[in-house]
């Protein structure tokens, strides 16, 4: 699996444009700035449904424009299709062959994509939000029956807190509708919480060997999740949790609590790893998140690295250098402003590659060579 081109209209810094691909290797050279990232983007919304950079559909239109498209074509099994993202500045569709998705969430998981950036480490030294977004986008990705219990979770989450919020205005609580909330809470919430148990148990090996082949010092590592909703008293915990919500106006207890803890020696990577290992810990998890992908849905994931080369030493350079070589079997899209360091992909690399210089949302392509003229992934 893999996308071939892609057309823009009024996205980001790039007012038009249509490019086609490598079914191999693809570098994105040029200065901070030039819209290098910007690419990545548009290749991940066609994948997830949503940006890796904007918090909302309207920061990805061009300056000035009122709406956007994105269409990427994608080979599947010597199969192409078409898929169409459109923002009228309200509202978001998504097709595929032209026809509408009588969900859009239907769409995630079909084409997998994963992206490294220089901000992952901030999964480390944020909230617990943020990690559980990592491992929320993961799993949906794997596992539609997650993302299922996640979309109904966050339904309910919302119309409960709205309900709590009206009885701290003075308003009666219509306790019938409020025990339907807490019914499907804690049964989507059970569901979301084993299926993060399950699937961090298969991540967590792959994800640990990956960071021994990237560290030079091979420290103890592990992910620790954290949850009281399996635990068999926790219907009594939720139930006994509305006294201070109530006050609180907003659910204290459930999944959206939950938290991932990353050790390195059985400590908080967060205060006692290096910035080294700390990056070195996201990339070996990011590498995990691939290998767990390309098993639950038989694809080999697009793989994204935007700068990823950005203050890694040169002996870690090397080392995930050789890793992408020899495990990521799909597609792969590079971006870096220093091209002569990205060089080290091609040689001696059997991969097809294809290079854009960028400069100020202009694009200039190499030319496809003559094999990647009959690649098929």
């Amino acid at each position: 699996m893999y996308i071939e081109k892609i057309s823009l209209l009024n996205f980001k810094n790039y007012p038009e444009l249509e490019l086609s691909f490598s079914a191999g290797i693809n570098l994105f050279a040029g200065l901070n700035g030039s819209g290098k990232t910007n690419l990545l983007d548009s290749i991940y919304c066609l994948c997830l449904t949503k940006s890796f950079l904007s918090t909302t559909d309207q920061q990805t239109i061009t300056t000035g424009q009122g709406y956007f498209s994105a269409l990427g074509w994608f080979q599947e099994n010597a199969k192409e299709f078409k898929i169409q993202y459109d923002f009228d500045g309200k509202k978001k569709s998504f097709t595929v062959d032209k026809k509408p998705y009588a969900k859009i969430s239907e769409h995630i998981g079909r084409f997998p994509a994963i992206v490294l950036t220089p901000h992952d480490t901030d999964l480390i030294r944020n909230s617990s939000e943020d990690r559980r977004r990592f491992f929320d986008t993961l799993f949906s990705q794997a596992d539609h029956v997650y993302l299922d219990a996640l979309i109904r979770y966050n339904h309910f989450i919302k119309q409960r807190n709205a309900l709590l919020k009206q009885a701290a205005d003075g308003m009666l609580v219509d306790r019938i509708l409020m025990d339907a909330y807490d019914h499907n809470l804690l049964q989507s919430g059970k569901i979301i919480a084993q299926k993060r148990d399950e699937y961090l148990k298969r991540l967590l090996p792959i994800f640990q060997e990956y960071y021994s082949l990237l560290s030079p010092d091979h420290e103890a590592t592990d992910i620790e999740y954290e949850t009281n909703v399996l635990s068999a008293d926790f219907e009594q915990v939720f139930k006994d949790s509305y006294s201070k919500d109530l006050i609180l106006q907003r659910t204290n207890k459930g999944v959206h609590k939950d938290d991932f803890k990353f050790l390195i020696n059985n400590e908080p990577i967060k205060h006692y790893g290096s910035q080294g290992q700390q990056k070195t810990f996201v990339i070996a998890l990011k590498l995990a998140q691939y290998e767990l992908l390309k098993a639950c849905t038989g694809h080999n994931p697009i793989l994204l690295m935007d700068d990823i080369f950005d203050k890694l030493d040169d002996l870690r350079i090397e080392k995930l250098i050789h890793l992408v070589q020899k495990y990521i079997t799909g597609q792969l899209f590079i971006s870096d402003a220093r091209p002569d360091r990205s060089s080290i992909f091609f040689q001696s690399n059997t991969k097809d590659f294809r290079m854009f210089i960028i400069d100020r949302g202009k694009v200039e392509q190499s030319p496809p060579s003559q094999s990647e003229l009959n690649t098929d992934v």
